[in-house]
């Protein structure tokens, strides 16, 4: 920064000690935005006094002067005044002397709105809507004047916002994972607020085959709902399971969005209510999680390594010497699926890492299918009539069909 910047942006346009602060916010440590303004204009003013002293007081001085007085500063309207000359200040030209007036006034509604929500929190996040004329103006400055060192005016109205909600509420400011969150709309003065959710990681095993009327296996999501006192709870899961499949072993992936929460209880806390065995799903292994994980998690499903027990009747007797072939031909296998919906077209390509098996009767096989997570399993077994290639079916010769699928394990 150089300070005859500021005076040149000062004779152009008058601002406000913090908007003045704000062009050269990353300059100077220990100060805020208010303050570094009036530092500024105070240092200003000493050097048009010292050429004054030194040189007379000329036309360009006088109006370099009049110009921080009219931005609002106390001791040049005072030097003035000294001098017989009355200069009033005028509204600041980005902010209009609206905002940081009301600071004080902003944060005690937001904290009263966040008592309302009637729910435990122990941080808080907090955003600003700023009229788009303001954000307009601050531009303009800085793009006029070639300005690097400024910081937006939202990040100062959120950051002085969010200390003064923190002071009332006793909380802290929390940007990465709050609680709850509030947003003001700075020209309707306007406060909306809502309950984050929670996102509990977890893996879970699927205990029993049979599955209820409606086609799902029943998870213990009430007594999630039960334990953080929460309005719902929507599961993000790792991938699919075939239909009436157990997932046994150490279970997969599934991340829990608990839908505003009244309470935010431990997961260990809450690990106890989930072991209830009248329940087709138990969950283990809970942790917390950022919402990015539910991300990361999906995008992440085509690199497991699963692997089935499948137990399958096939229309001709099965020999140890088919098992062999089997097991020869899907090492390391691509297989190719093909879904069609409509008229769209879609291919995915999966890898079978190993296949093993045993003939329990002439025509009843068991397989060991160690594959990557996102291949159909049944499609691959029976053929997917004629949508994968290679499929078991396919290398056998003639049709085989799935009666039971156990998922042994997950690597991810």
């Amino acid at each position: 920064m150089s300070i005859e910047r500021a005076m040149e942006i000062l004779r152009k346009y008058p601002l406000c000690d913090h908007c003045l602060g704000r062009l050269f916010a990353r300059l100077g440590t220990g100060l805020s935005n208010e303050e570094r303004g009036r530092a500024i204009k105070d240092y200003l003013l000493m050097r048009i006094h010292e050429k004054v002293l030194n040189e007379g007081l000329s036309d360009e001085l006088l109006s370099d002067i009049k110009a921080l007085a009219m931005s609002g500063h106390e001791p040049s309207i005072k030097f003035l005044t000294n001098m017989g000359i009355n200069v009033s200040p005028v509204k600041c030209y980005v902010c209009g002397d609206a905002i940081f007036n009301r600071l004080d006034e902003w944060a005690n509604t937001i904290a009263n709105n966040l008592r309302m929500l009637g729910v435990e929190f122990r941080s808080f996040r907090l955003g600003s809507r700023v009229p788009l004329d303001i954000l307009n103006r601050e531009l303009s400055i800085t793009t006029e004047f070639n300005i690097s060192s400024a910081e937006s005016i939202k990040r100062e109205i959120n950051r002085e916002l969010g200390k003064r909600v923190s002071a009332i509420l006793g909380v802290p400011f929390n940007r990465e994972e709050p609680d709850v969150e509030a947003v003001i709309d700075i020209g309707a003065g306007s406060v909306d607020v809502q309950v984050m959710p929670i996102y509990i990681s977890a893996r879970y095993r699927k205990i029993r085959r049979l599955i209820n009327k409606g086609g799902r296996a029943r998870w213990p999501i009430d007594k999630v709902m039960q334990a953080y006192g929460a309005q719902d709870v929507v599961i993000h899961t790792g991938g699919e399971d075939p239909m009436g499949a157990r997932v046994l072993g150490n279970g997969r992936p599934v991340i829990l969005q608990v839908v505003r929460p009244g309470r935010r209880p431990d997961v260990s806390d809450v690990y106890s209510l989930l072991n209830d065995s009248s329940y087709d799903i138990m969950l283990n292994n809970l942790t917390r999680v950022k919402a990015s994980a539910v991300v990361r998690m999906k995008a992440r499903i085509r690199d497991y390594v699963i692997t089935y027990r499948v137990l399958a009747i096939t229309s001709s007797p099965v020999t140890d010497e088919n098992i062999r072939s089997l097991h020869d031909y899907f090492r390391n296998r691509q297989v190719v699926q093909v879904f069609r919906r409509g008229h769209r077209v879609r291919r995915r390509v999966s890898m079978v890492y190993e296949l093993d098996g045993r003939v329990i009767r002439d025509r009843l096989v068991e397989l060991l299918i160690r594959c990557q997570g996102n291949l159909y399993i049944r499609g691959f077994v029976h053929g997917g009539y004629g949508n994968v290639e290679p499929s078991i079916a396919g290398t056998l010769g003639f049709s085989i069909r799935p009666i039971e699928i156990d998922i042994l394990s997950i690597s991810d």
